[in-house]
């Protein structure tokens, strides 16, 4: 049964992936279609690329990832299919694709010059992607769609830097609760640190934080919390969020937005 996952930013108005599913199933009827998210910021082409880092590796080898944001075609974001790790990823080359794995893909194929099976140019999801992902699905081979290409945006991915016992990272992904995920990992954190004591340090000196935690429900409820997640990336999170201040989480309350730096200080 092949798998056929949705990633929009779509939001309320889901009906347009209603119309990919039934379209990706009139062609496809055994596929499974799984909606990863249709709540990617608006044009946000690093939101979709964190939920697709999030998720991939928890699907089986020969998954086909539509990918539904700036999926508009231009000479500087051409319609791509790209396999990375035994996995397909369909969309517009915005750098989403360097960064949800953050290294080179093993194929990239153009599909900007693909002939459409319905003429709509609005909406390259339904006429370019579905049949795309559908040809995929059947057993097909990409070159068939489209010939060997390159990225045109590799997009530069900001690493964490580490100098004089600091630890200068940045805020990579904001979820839905306002958790913010940066791109400090468990291993480079371990590295640096050799288990000397440190800050996070926040806007405010009464929310730094000096310790991490193995959940969010190890610090009082409403409290500032700093965990590895599922990934292995920093997280810094509020317990529950801020109950008196509107659930806002770290987000809101701390201040944090994407982007943002990341500062840890290590004792000397």
């Amino acid at each position: 049964m092949p798998i056929i996952t949705l990633t929009s930013d779509y939001g309320p108005e889901r009906f347009y992936a209603g119309i990919l599913r039934g379209a990706l199933l009139a062609a496809v009827p055994d596929a499974k279609v799984v909606d990863l998210t249709h709540d990617v910021g608006k044009f946000s082409s690093t939101d979709a690329a964190m939920v697709l880092r999030s998720s991939v590796a928890h699907f089986p080898k020969g998954t086909i990832h539509i990918i539904a944001v700036n999926t508009e075609s231009t000479p500087e974001c051409p319609h791509r299919i790209v396999r990375i790790e035994d996995q397909y990823f369909i969309g517009a080359d915005t750098g989403t694709f360097h960064l949800i794995f953050g290294k080179d893909p093993d194929a990239v194929f153009d599909i900007s010059s693909m002939m459409a099976d319905f003429d709509y140019p609005t909406f390259p999801e339904r006429s370019i992607f579905v049949p795309a992902a559908a040809h995929l699905a059947r057993g097909g081979i990409p070159e068939l769609l489209g010939r060997p290409a390159s990225l045109v945006n590799p997009k530069n991915v900001l690493k964490p830097v580490y100098e004089d016992h600091v630890l200068t990272g940045h805020v990579v992904y904001v979820d839905g609760f306002g958790n913010c995920v940066t791109d400090i990992d468990k291993n480079l954190f371990r590295e640096v640190g050799t288990g000397r004591n440190f800050v996070i340090v926040m806007k405010t000196s009464r929310s730094d934080i000096r310790k991490l935690h193995t959940s969010y429900s190890e610090v009082t409820v409403g409290e500032p919390v700093a965990v590895f997640n599922h990934l292995g990336l920093l997280e810094i999170a509020i317990n529950r969020g801020a109950p008196d201040k509107g659930n806002v989480g770290a987000s809101g309350l701390l201040g944090l937005q994407q982007d943002d730096v990341i500062r840890i200080e290590f004792a000397r």
